[in-house]
Protein backbone atom coordinates (compact mmCIF):
# COMPACT_ATOMS: atom_id res chain seq x y z
CA UNK A 1 0.00 0.00 0.00
CA UNK A 2 1.33 3.39 -0.88
CA UNK A 3 2.19 5.51 2.14
CA UNK A 4 2.05 9.26 2.03
CA UNK A 5 4.48 11.78 3.45
CA UNK A 6 3.25 15.28 4.17
CA UNK A 7 5.40 18.40 4.18
CA UNK A 8 4.30 21.26 6.36
CA UNK A 9 5.97 24.65 6.39
CA UNK A 10 5.31 24.90 10.11
CA UNK A 11 7.78 22.10 10.78
CA UNK A 12 10.57 24.48 9.89
CA UNK A 13 9.76 26.53 12.95
CA UNK A 14 10.39 23.63 15.30
CA UNK A 15 13.30 21.84 13.61
CA UNK A 16 16.65 22.44 15.33
CA UNK A 17 19.76 22.61 13.20
CA UNK A 18 21.47 20.03 15.39
CA UNK A 19 20.19 17.64 18.02
CA UNK A 20 22.28 14.78 19.35
CA UNK A 21 20.57 11.92 21.12
CA UNK A 22 20.31 8.19 21.40
CA UNK A 23 16.74 6.98 21.61
CA UNK A 24 15.62 4.13 23.84
CA UNK A 25 12.35 2.69 22.52
CA UNK A 26 11.20 0.41 25.34
CA UNK A 27 7.78 2.04 25.39
CA UNK A 28 7.39 2.64 21.66
CA UNK A 29 6.25 0.54 18.74
CA UNK A 30 8.52 -2.25 17.54
CA UNK A 31 8.55 -1.05 13.97
CA UNK A 32 8.07 2.02 11.85
CA UNK A 33 4.97 2.13 9.69
CA UNK A 34 3.24 5.43 9.00
CA UNK A 35 4.89 8.86 8.94
CA UNK A 36 4.11 11.06 11.99
CA UNK A 37 2.93 14.03 9.96
CA UNK A 38 -0.74 13.74 10.95
CA UNK A 39 0.15 13.87 14.64
CA UNK A 40 2.63 16.70 14.15
CA UNK A 41 0.18 18.77 12.11
CA UNK A 42 -2.53 18.47 14.75
CA UNK A 43 -0.19 19.22 17.64
CA UNK A 44 1.09 22.28 15.80
CA UNK A 45 -2.50 23.46 15.41
CA UNK A 46 -2.87 23.05 19.18
CA UNK A 47 -0.18 25.70 19.57
CA UNK A 48 -2.48 28.13 17.81
CA UNK A 49 -5.61 26.93 19.55
CA UNK A 50 -4.29 27.23 23.09
CA UNK A 51 -2.83 30.63 22.27
CA UNK A 52 -5.94 32.03 20.61
CA UNK A 53 -8.86 30.50 22.51
CA UNK A 54 -10.33 32.26 25.54
CA UNK A 55 -9.91 30.51 28.88
CA UNK A 56 -7.17 28.13 27.76
CA UNK A 57 -4.61 28.91 30.42
CA UNK A 58 -1.90 26.34 31.13
CA UNK A 59 -4.12 24.29 33.42
CA UNK A 60 -7.04 23.97 31.02
CA UNK A 61 -4.67 23.48 28.08
CA UNK A 62 -2.78 20.54 29.58
CA UNK A 63 -6.09 18.80 30.14
CA UNK A 64 -6.81 19.25 26.42
CA UNK A 65 -3.39 17.92 25.43
CA UNK A 66 -3.95 14.88 27.65
CA UNK A 67 -7.29 13.89 26.15
CA UNK A 68 -6.07 14.64 22.63
CA UNK A 69 -3.00 12.49 23.21
CA UNK A 70 -5.12 9.63 24.49
CA UNK A 71 -7.49 9.89 21.51
CA UNK A 72 -4.55 9.98 19.11
CA UNK A 73 -3.00 6.87 20.63
CA UNK A 74 -6.20 4.84 20.95
CA UNK A 75 -7.09 5.62 17.32
CA UNK A 76 -3.91 3.91 16.08
CA UNK A 77 -3.28 1.35 18.85
CA UNK A 78 -4.78 -1.56 16.88
CA UNK A 79 -2.18 -0.87 14.18
CA UNK A 80 0.80 -1.19 16.55
CA UNK A 81 2.54 -4.53 16.72
CA UNK A 82 1.65 -5.99 20.13
CA UNK A 83 -0.08 -2.72 20.95
CA UNK A 84 -2.92 -2.51 23.41
CA UNK A 85 -5.38 0.03 24.72
CA UNK A 86 -4.33 1.72 27.95
CA UNK A 87 -7.88 2.44 29.06
CA UNK A 88 -8.07 -0.58 31.38
CA UNK A 89 -5.18 0.94 33.36
CA UNK A 90 -6.94 4.29 33.80
CA UNK A 91 -9.83 5.35 36.00
CA UNK A 92 -12.92 3.31 35.16
CA UNK A 93 -15.54 4.55 32.77
CA UNK A 94 -14.20 4.49 29.20
CA UNK A 95 -15.88 2.15 26.74
CA UNK A 96 -14.03 2.25 23.42
CA UNK A 97 -15.07 0.75 20.10
CA UNK A 98 -12.92 -2.02 18.68
CA UNK A 99 -11.45 -2.29 15.21
CA UNK A 100 -12.63 -5.17 13.05
CA UNK A 101 -9.59 -7.49 12.66
CA UNK A 102 -11.03 -8.84 9.41
CA UNK A 103 -10.94 -5.44 7.73
CA UNK A 104 -8.19 -3.07 6.62
CA UNK A 105 -7.57 0.31 8.22
CA UNK A 106 -5.34 3.17 7.19
CA UNK A 107 -4.16 4.46 10.55
CA UNK A 108 -3.28 8.03 9.54
CA UNK A 109 -6.92 8.42 8.48
CA UNK A 110 -8.03 7.05 11.83
CA UNK A 111 -5.73 9.48 13.65
CA UNK A 112 -7.00 12.38 11.54
CA UNK A 113 -10.62 11.53 12.31
CA UNK A 114 -9.93 11.18 16.02
CA UNK A 115 -8.00 14.42 16.29
CA UNK A 116 -10.57 16.37 14.30
CA UNK A 117 -13.45 15.29 16.52
CA UNK A 118 -11.71 15.57 19.90
CA UNK A 119 -10.30 18.98 18.97
CA UNK A 120 -13.69 20.37 17.95
CA UNK A 121 -15.15 19.12 21.24
CA UNK A 122 -12.36 20.32 23.51
CA UNK A 123 -12.16 23.75 21.85
CA UNK A 124 -15.90 24.27 21.44
CA UNK A 125 -15.52 27.93 22.45
CA UNK A 126 -12.74 28.83 20.04
CA UNK A 127 -12.94 31.66 17.53
CA UNK A 128 -14.64 31.20 14.14
CA UNK A 129 -11.25 31.54 12.44
CA UNK A 130 -9.68 28.79 14.54
CA UNK A 131 -12.75 26.59 14.21
CA UNK A 132 -12.30 26.97 10.47
CA UNK A 133 -8.65 26.00 10.85
CA UNK A 134 -9.72 22.73 12.51
CA UNK A 135 -12.00 21.88 9.59
CA UNK A 136 -9.39 22.96 7.05
CA UNK A 137 -6.70 20.76 8.55
CA UNK A 138 -8.96 17.73 8.69
CA UNK A 139 -10.01 18.23 5.06
CA UNK A 140 -6.47 18.93 3.85
CA UNK A 141 -5.10 15.78 5.45
CA UNK A 142 -8.03 13.72 4.19
CA UNK A 143 -7.45 14.98 0.64
CA UNK A 144 -3.77 14.03 0.80
CA UNK A 145 -4.76 10.50 1.80
CA UNK A 146 -6.96 9.90 -1.24
CA UNK A 147 -4.53 7.50 -2.91
CA UNK A 148 -3.56 5.67 0.28
CA UNK A 149 -6.45 3.24 0.33
CA UNK A 150 -9.85 2.49 -1.07
CA UNK A 151 -12.65 4.96 -0.30
CA UNK A 152 -14.25 2.33 1.93
CA UNK A 153 -11.03 1.74 3.89
CA UNK A 154 -10.40 5.45 4.37
CA UNK A 155 -13.96 6.11 5.49
CA UNK A 156 -13.92 3.10 7.83
CA UNK A 157 -10.65 4.31 9.33
CA UNK A 158 -11.80 7.89 9.84
CA UNK A 159 -15.06 6.73 11.39
CA UNK A 160 -13.21 4.43 13.78
CA UNK A 161 -11.03 7.34 14.91
CA UNK A 162 -14.06 9.55 15.44
CA UNK A 163 -15.83 6.85 17.44
CA UNK A 164 -12.78 6.46 19.67
CA UNK A 165 -12.54 10.22 20.19
CA UNK A 166 -16.26 10.53 20.92
CA UNK A 167 -16.02 7.89 23.65
CA UNK A 168 -13.00 9.56 25.21
CA UNK A 169 -14.64 12.97 25.12
CA UNK A 170 -17.76 11.64 26.85
CA UNK A 171 -15.53 10.22 29.58
CA UNK A 172 -13.69 13.55 29.87
CA UNK A 173 -16.92 15.35 30.72
CA UNK A 174 -17.04 13.69 34.14
CA UNK A 175 -13.52 14.51 35.38
CA UNK A 176 -14.33 17.84 37.05
CA UNK A 177 -12.65 19.99 34.41
CA UNK A 178 -15.20 19.93 31.60
CA UNK A 179 -15.48 23.35 29.93
CA UNK A 180 -13.25 24.84 32.63
CA UNK A 181 -12.37 27.57 30.15
CA UNK A 182 -15.70 29.14 31.13
CA UNK A 183 -14.93 29.33 34.84
CA UNK A 184 -11.36 29.26 36.14
CA UNK A 185 -12.30 30.67 39.56
CA UNK A 186 -15.13 29.79 41.93
CA UNK A 187 -17.37 32.14 43.88
CA UNK A 188 -18.12 29.20 46.19
CA UNK A 189 -14.50 29.08 47.35
CA UNK A 190 -13.36 31.21 50.27
CA UNK A 191 -9.63 31.30 50.88
CA UNK A 192 -8.61 30.69 54.51
CA UNK A 193 -7.06 33.62 56.34
CA UNK A 194 -4.28 33.89 58.87
CA UNK A 195 -0.54 34.44 59.24
CA UNK A 196 1.45 33.04 56.33
CA UNK A 197 -1.59 32.12 54.26
CA UNK A 198 -2.07 33.10 50.64
CA UNK A 199 -3.59 36.47 49.80
CA UNK A 200 -4.31 37.93 46.34
CA UNK A 201 -1.14 39.25 44.75
CA UNK A 202 -0.25 42.24 42.56
CA UNK A 203 -0.67 43.43 39.95
CA UNK A 204 -4.15 42.02 39.40
CA UNK A 205 -5.03 40.83 42.92
CA UNK A 206 -7.16 38.20 41.23
CA UNK A 207 -9.36 35.53 42.75
CA UNK A 208 -7.70 32.17 43.42
CA UNK A 209 -7.40 30.19 40.20
CA UNK A 210 -8.81 26.64 39.95
CA UNK A 211 -9.33 26.12 43.70
CA UNK A 212 -10.87 22.66 43.17
CA UNK A 213 -8.60 21.36 40.39
CA UNK A 214 -6.80 19.07 42.80
CA UNK A 215 -10.07 17.17 43.24
CA UNK A 216 -10.38 16.38 39.53
CA UNK A 217 -10.38 12.77 38.45
CA UNK A 218 -6.88 11.84 37.38
CA UNK A 219 -6.15 9.44 34.56
CA UNK A 220 -4.17 7.19 36.90
CA UNK A 221 -6.15 6.01 39.95
CA UNK A 222 -5.07 7.59 43.23
CA UNK A 223 -2.33 9.68 41.64
CA UNK A 224 -2.78 12.90 43.64
CA UNK A 225 -2.68 11.15 47.00
CA UNK A 226 0.31 9.03 45.97
CA UNK A 227 2.45 12.00 44.89
CA UNK A 228 2.01 14.60 47.64
CA UNK A 229 5.21 16.26 48.93
CA UNK A 230 6.36 16.87 52.48
CA UNK A 231 5.01 19.92 54.30
CA UNK A 232 6.75 23.23 53.56
CA UNK A 233 8.84 24.97 56.23
CA UNK A 234 6.80 26.48 59.05
CA UNK A 235 5.81 30.09 58.39
CA UNK A 236 7.80 32.54 60.47
CA UNK A 237 8.84 36.18 60.55
CA UNK A 238 11.90 35.40 62.67
CA UNK A 239 15.05 36.41 60.69
CA UNK A 240 16.74 33.22 61.87
CA UNK A 241 13.98 30.91 60.61
CA UNK A 242 14.14 28.67 57.56
CA UNK A 243 11.12 30.42 56.08
CA UNK A 244 12.48 33.94 56.51
CA UNK A 245 15.78 32.94 54.91
CA UNK A 246 13.96 31.36 51.96
CA UNK A 247 12.03 34.56 51.30
CA UNK A 248 15.09 36.72 51.78
CA UNK A 249 16.89 34.63 49.15
CA UNK A 250 14.19 35.47 46.62
CA UNK A 251 14.61 39.16 47.37
CA UNK A 252 18.41 39.02 47.34
CA UNK A 253 18.47 37.19 44.03
CA UNK A 254 16.15 39.81 42.54
CA UNK A 255 18.58 42.59 43.37
CA UNK A 256 21.49 41.08 41.45
CA UNK A 257 20.00 39.49 38.36
CA UNK A 258 22.30 39.10 35.39
CA UNK A 259 21.06 39.43 31.82
CA UNK A 260 21.22 35.63 31.56
CA UNK A 261 19.09 35.28 34.70
CA UNK A 262 16.43 37.56 33.27
CA UNK A 263 16.50 35.70 29.97
CA UNK A 264 16.05 32.32 31.67
CA UNK A 265 13.16 33.61 33.75
CA UNK A 266 11.39 34.98 30.67
CA UNK A 267 12.20 31.96 28.48
CA UNK A 268 10.29 29.67 30.86
CA UNK A 269 7.65 32.23 31.83
CA UNK A 270 5.72 31.69 28.57
CA UNK A 271 4.45 35.23 28.83
CA UNK A 272 1.13 36.51 27.46
CA UNK A 273 1.23 36.61 23.68
CA UNK A 274 3.62 33.65 23.58
CA UNK A 275 2.88 29.94 24.07
CA UNK A 276 1.62 28.76 27.43
CA UNK A 277 3.48 26.12 29.44
CA UNK A 278 1.91 22.98 27.89
CA UNK A 279 2.22 24.39 24.37
CA UNK A 280 5.91 25.15 24.94
CA UNK A 281 6.51 21.71 26.44
CA UNK A 282 4.65 19.92 23.65
CA UNK A 283 6.58 21.91 21.07
CA UNK A 284 9.76 20.40 22.52
CA UNK A 285 8.26 16.94 21.99
CA UNK A 286 7.33 17.82 18.42
CA UNK A 287 10.91 18.86 17.71
CA UNK A 288 12.04 15.43 18.89
CA UNK A 289 9.38 13.60 16.88
CA UNK A 290 10.35 15.39 13.68
CA UNK A 291 14.09 15.09 14.06
CA UNK A 292 14.07 11.49 15.22
CA UNK A 293 11.65 10.67 12.40
CA UNK A 294 9.40 8.70 14.70
CA UNK A 295 6.50 6.86 13.13
CA UNK A 296 2.91 7.93 13.68
CA UNK A 297 2.51 5.06 16.11
CA UNK A 298 5.63 6.01 18.07
CA UNK A 299 4.61 9.66 18.14
CA UNK A 300 1.14 8.73 19.36
CA UNK A 301 2.58 6.86 22.36
CA UNK A 302 4.85 9.79 23.17
CA UNK A 303 2.19 12.49 22.88
CA UNK A 304 -0.19 10.37 24.96
CA UNK A 305 2.27 9.82 27.82
CA UNK A 306 3.44 13.44 27.73
CA UNK A 307 -0.08 14.88 27.81
CA UNK A 308 -1.21 12.60 30.63
CA UNK A 309 1.91 13.45 32.66
CA UNK A 310 1.20 17.18 32.37
CA UNK A 311 -2.43 16.77 33.35
CA UNK A 312 -1.60 14.57 36.33
CA UNK A 313 1.16 16.94 37.46
CA UNK A 314 -1.29 19.82 37.68
CA UNK A 315 -3.90 17.81 39.59
CA UNK A 316 -1.21 16.77 42.08
CA UNK A 317 0.20 20.31 42.36
CA UNK A 318 -3.18 21.98 42.87
CA UNK A 319 -4.04 19.40 45.51
CA UNK A 320 -0.93 20.58 47.35
CA UNK A 321 -1.53 24.28 46.75
CA UNK A 322 -4.98 24.43 48.28
CA UNK A 323 -4.03 22.14 51.14
CA UNK A 324 -1.25 24.41 52.45
CA UNK A 325 -2.45 27.76 51.03
CA UNK A 326 1.03 29.21 51.52
CA UNK A 327 1.87 32.89 51.07
CA UNK A 328 3.67 34.01 47.91
CA UNK A 329 7.05 35.79 48.02
CA UNK A 330 5.70 39.15 46.85
CA UNK A 331 3.27 39.33 49.77
CA UNK A 332 5.95 38.55 52.36
CA UNK A 333 8.61 40.78 50.80
CA UNK A 334 6.25 43.74 50.72
CA UNK A 335 4.68 43.33 54.17
CA UNK A 336 7.31 41.57 56.33
CA UNK A 337 10.61 42.60 54.71
CA UNK A 338 9.19 46.08 54.18
CA UNK A 339 9.95 46.51 50.46
CA UNK A 340 6.49 47.81 49.66
CA UNK A 341 7.17 48.59 46.00
CA UNK A 342 9.01 45.36 45.16
CA UNK A 343 7.88 43.39 42.12
CA UNK A 344 9.04 40.05 40.70
CA UNK A 345 10.51 39.73 37.21
CA UNK A 346 7.39 37.88 36.08
CA UNK A 347 3.87 38.33 37.41
CA UNK A 348 2.77 36.05 40.24
CA UNK A 349 -0.10 33.74 39.20
CA UNK A 350 -3.27 33.96 41.33
CA UNK A 351 -2.97 30.77 43.36
CA UNK A 352 -1.05 29.65 46.46
CA UNK A 353 2.71 29.16 46.59
CA UNK A 354 3.37 25.53 47.38
CA UNK A 355 3.84 23.43 45.23
CA UNK A 356 5.28 25.02 42.11
CA UNK A 357 3.25 24.04 39.06
CA UNK A 358 6.25 24.55 36.81
CA UNK A 359 8.53 22.38 38.91
CA UNK A 360 6.03 19.55 39.17
CA UNK A 361 5.14 19.70 35.48
CA UNK A 362 8.72 19.94 34.22
CA UNK A 363 9.95 17.06 36.38
CA UNK A 364 7.00 14.86 35.40
CA UNK A 365 7.58 15.51 31.71
CA UNK A 366 11.33 15.02 32.02
CA UNK A 367 10.76 11.65 33.69
CA UNK A 368 8.51 10.54 30.85
CA UNK A 369 10.96 11.72 28.19
CA UNK A 370 13.85 9.99 29.95
CA UNK A 371 11.99 6.68 29.78
CA UNK A 372 11.77 7.04 26.00
CA UNK A 373 15.04 8.71 25.00
CA UNK A 374 17.33 7.96 27.96
CA UNK A 375 18.79 10.06 30.78
CA UNK A 376 21.94 11.18 28.99
CA UNK A 377 20.15 13.01 26.23
CA UNK A 378 21.46 16.27 24.81
CA UNK A 379 19.01 18.54 23.01
CA UNK A 380 18.24 22.13 22.12
CA UNK A 381 14.90 23.85 22.54
CA UNK A 382 14.26 26.24 19.65
CA UNK A 383 10.77 27.35 20.69
CA UNK A 384 11.76 30.97 21.31
CA UNK A 385 14.70 31.31 18.94
CA UNK A 386 13.63 34.74 17.74
CA UNK A 387 12.68 36.14 21.15
CA UNK A 388 15.34 34.79 23.51
CA UNK A 389 17.61 32.51 21.53
CA UNK A 390 17.90 28.76 22.02
CA UNK A 391 18.37 26.84 25.25
CA UNK A 392 20.53 23.69 25.20
CA UNK A 393 20.58 20.92 27.79
CA UNK A 394 22.64 17.79 28.36
CA UNK A 395 19.72 15.90 29.89
CA UNK A 396 16.01 16.15 30.54
CA UNK A 397 16.81 16.52 34.24
CA UNK A 398 18.78 19.71 33.53
CA UNK A 399 15.85 21.02 31.49
CA UNK A 400 13.46 20.34 34.39
CA UNK A 401 15.81 21.88 36.96
CA UNK A 402 16.30 25.07 34.96
CA UNK A 403 12.57 25.43 34.33
CA UNK A 404 11.83 24.93 38.03
CA UNK A 405 14.49 27.30 39.33
CA UNK A 406 13.50 29.93 36.76
CA UNK A 407 10.58 30.60 39.11
CA UNK A 408 12.98 31.48 41.92
CA UNK A 409 14.91 33.76 39.56
CA UNK A 410 11.61 35.22 38.39
CA UNK A 411 10.64 36.02 41.99
CA UNK A 412 7.46 33.97 42.26
CA UNK A 413 8.62 30.86 44.17
CA UNK A 414 10.92 29.95 47.04
CA UNK A 415 13.79 27.52 46.49
CA UNK A 416 12.18 24.84 48.67
CA UNK A 417 9.03 25.09 46.57
CA UNK A 418 10.98 24.41 43.38
CA UNK A 419 13.07 21.62 44.88
CA UNK A 420 10.16 19.77 46.45
CA UNK A 421 8.13 20.32 43.29
CA UNK A 422 10.79 18.49 41.29
CA UNK A 423 10.54 15.52 43.65
CA UNK A 424 6.75 15.60 43.38
CA UNK A 425 6.89 15.71 39.59
CA UNK A 426 9.27 12.77 39.51
CA UNK A 427 6.70 10.72 41.41
CA UNK A 428 4.05 11.71 38.86
CA UNK A 429 6.25 10.81 35.90
CA UNK A 430 7.17 7.45 37.39
CA UNK A 431 3.50 6.52 37.73
CA UNK A 432 2.83 7.56 34.13
CA UNK A 433 5.80 5.45 33.01
CA UNK A 434 4.09 2.41 34.50
CA UNK A 435 1.38 2.56 31.84
CA UNK A 436 1.76 -0.35 29.42
CA UNK A 437 1.23 0.33 25.74
CA UNK A 438 2.28 -3.16 24.58
CA UNK A 439 1.04 -6.61 25.50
Amino acid sequence: MKRIFFTFAILCAVMPASLLYSCKKDDLADHKTDAPDVAVAWMNLYLRLTKGTAGFNSVVSFRAYAYAGLALYESVAPGIKNGQSVTSQLQAGIQLPTADPAKKYYWPASANGAMALITKKLFANTTPALAGAIDSLENDLRTKMTNSGSPEELERSANFGKQVAASIFEWSKTDGGHEAYNNTTSDAYTAPTGPGLWVPTPPGFGKPLHPYWGNNRSFIPGLAAATQPIAPPVYSTDPGSVFYKAVNEVYTVSTALSSTDSLVAKFWADLPGQYNVPAHATNIVTQLVVLKKLSLQEAAVLYCKHGIAGNEALISAFKTKYHYNLMRPVSYIRTVLGHSNWNPVIATPPHPEYASNHAVISAALATVLEAVFGKNFSFTDHTYTNQYGNRSFNSFASYANEAALSRLIGGIHYRFTAEEGIKQGRKVGELVNQLKFKK
